[in-house]
């Protein structure tokens, strides 16, 4: 019966669960206009341009910079990419030169791809077991 009460005792010691090993990550913006929602994800590669379970929409300071905070993140790879919904139509308004977007952007890392999205690999960090801070600055 004692060892039967110490191996649960053990057993209960040991994280087992996405929970006890995850933090918070706050997502620093720079950059945004003084009008419209900031849209924000924060994703697995397997999320990455597809919805993802960390999302936040938050309103920008005069000074265009916004944060965004997510908790219960387990550690491991992600990417953010978000845009500053300016007209807000719910969506990245494009129209710009050869297409480009109209509406302030940006990813993780600074990330940017050609002729469309950077891939996951060019925006992705690691988020260790405590969390972390990810900055992001949007442009044009």
């Amino acid at each position: 019966m004692h060892s039967v009460v110490l191996a649960l005792a053990a057993a209960l010691m040991v994280p087992t669960s996405a929970s006890a090993q995850s933090g918070s990550v706050e997502v620093r913006f720079t950059g945004a206009q003084p009008r419209g929602p900031v849209l924000v994800q924060l994703s697995t590669e397997s999320e990455f341009m597809r919805p993802s379970r960390f999302q936040a929409s938050i309103t920008p300071n005069a000074d265009g910079t916004a944060v965004a905070r997510f908790s219960g993140v387990p550690a491991g790879r992600y990417a953010v990419s978000a845009y500053q919904d300016v007209n807000r139509d719910g969506r990245l308004t494009f129209g710009g030169m050869m297409g480009a977007p109209v509406e302030p952007w940006g990813y993780s890392r600074g990330a940017r791809g050609v002729m469309g999205p950077p891939r996951f690999e060019d925006a992705a960090m690691r988020v260790g077991p405590s969390g972390g801070v990810i900055r992001v600055a949007l442009g044009l």
